[in-house]
């Protein structure tokens, strides 16, 4: 076999040599041989944007970020992480800093703080430009706030003005903080129980259940509208079951020997027909039948407005007692139009001032106390203190327009 000596620059097939020639034998065959590697020019590695197409794609950054520790004079010492986000504004993308409060200092070491930062600067880490996203995923690019905007818009609005509110709050004060910058086909069943398990230390299992229920609905519509596919599968926190508290028939009987006219035959129709407060002040002279022993519900009053009931059974015609009836013929004396319980100047009551300036008074008059602590004591357990209660266990132990209504579904039956 006959050898052929050359340099790097004839090492590589047709490629000329520094004295013009190119890789070839004196017969014509290829040769290839081992490159000087003190011969081989590599480029300075430039920190520029790199070109895809139309688009300009920034190159991938990487950093871990820093923790430190704050201490303050007032406040407990706490754990704080410092990272930097890649952000869209209307002039392109700006890289901000940022700074997230992860825990007081007793509860976290400074590995564990490291560790629980790592979270916000994975997804610092993850930043895509939206054009880049759009290119390659199309409306799953979109960012969950703005289809969240969308939403609201096309479908939130033919729902009842309350449901609006509690929805736009679920919305606003959790989903958007935890998925508002996410494309939205980034958002997956692993994220969504991840924010589930966080949202547990912060909010009862109810709450988190009714804001997944929120975030289930609009999954719906992202999937009927091709914004993502497939359904998300998490696993909801099971919620406590509460006794709710209500006022003893006793309770009810010293209210309504303590009031009279108008309050008086509000609550005792509150406590008799078990209806809802938007029910009661959504209640017109017309809707009772006092010779027939009866109320029609069709409406109800929320913030001001007039609905419909909370649900589909909420139309219902609701039968009183003879002693009720006599009571409501009395206090209409003969009225058949406007309200039944109506202001001067013919406007509905507002639950919030009937529950404030009626019904908080006469508990406080009549020594009827607004929290059973007793009730509220066997709920925290003997492990906690009653100021150590959540919402959700001072709610179950206290009284207030709703409980004539649980009071109707136990002592009245």
């Amino acid at each position: 076999m006959e050898e052929h000596q050359s340099g790097v620059g004839n090492a590589l097939p047709g490629v000329p040599s520094h004295d013009g020639s190119t890789g070839q034998s004196s017969t014509g065959a290829f040769v290839t041989l081992v490159p000087d590697a003190r011969s081989v020019i590599v480029p300075a590695a430039q920190n520029q944007r790199a070109t895809e197409g139309a688009w300009s794609v920034a190159r991938r950054r990487w950093q871990e970020g820093s923790v430190y520790l704050r201490q303050s004079k007032t406040l407990p010492a706490a754990w704080w992480g410092r990272f930097v986000e890649t952000v869209e504004t209307e002039r392109g993308p700006v890289r901000k800093h940022r700074n997230v409060r992860i825990g007081e200092a007793r509860l976290y070491t400074k590995p564990l703080a490291k560790r629980a930062l790592r979270e916000h600067v994975d997804r610092a880490n993850d930043y895509q430009p939206i054009a880049v996203k759009s290119q390659t995923m199309g409306k799953a690019a979109t960012p969950f706030s703005v289809f969240a905007v969308r939403w609201q818009e096309e479908v939130l609005v033919h729902k009842k003005a309350s449901t609006a509110a509690t929805v736009k709050g679920h919305i606003n004060n959790s989903l958007i903080p935890a998925f508002g910058k996410l494309a939205m086909g980034d958002i997956d069943s692993e994220r969504v129980q991840s924010f589930i398990n966080r949202s547990m230390g912060k909010s009862s299992p109810k709450t988190v259940k009714n804001v997944w229920t929120t975030l289930r609905i609009m999954w719906n519509s992202a999937v009927a509208w091709k914004y993502v596919t497939g359904e998300l599968r998490v696993e909801l926190p099971k919620a406590r079951k509460l006794r709710m508290r209500c006022y003893t028939v006793q309770e009810v009987k010293r209210m309504l020997a303590h009031t009279k006219g108008a309050e008086q035959a509000f609550f005792w129709l509150a406590a008799e027909a078990g209806l809802r407060a938007g029910e009661l002040i959504a209640l017109r002279a017309s809707d009772v039948d006092v010779e027939n022993l009866s109320v029609e519900v069709s409406k109800a009053i929320w913030n001001g407005s007039e609905h419909n009931p909370k649900t589909e059974a909420g139309f219902r015609t609701v039968c009183i007692s003879a002693r009720l009836g006599n009571r409501l013929k009395e206090y209409l004396d003969g009225r058949e139009e406007g309200f039944l319980f109506q202001t001067s100047s013919g406007k509905p009551w507002d639950a919030s001032n009937v529950l404030e300036r009626k019904l908080n008074t006469l508990l406080d008059r009549l020594e009827i106390p607004k929290t059973d602590v007793k009730l509220l004591a066997k709920y925290v357990g003997k492990d906690g203190t009653v100021e150590q209660a959540t919402k959700s266990e001072k709610r179950a132990a206290s009284v207030g327009l709703h409980s004539f209504r649980h009071t109707n579904a136990t002592a009245m039956d």
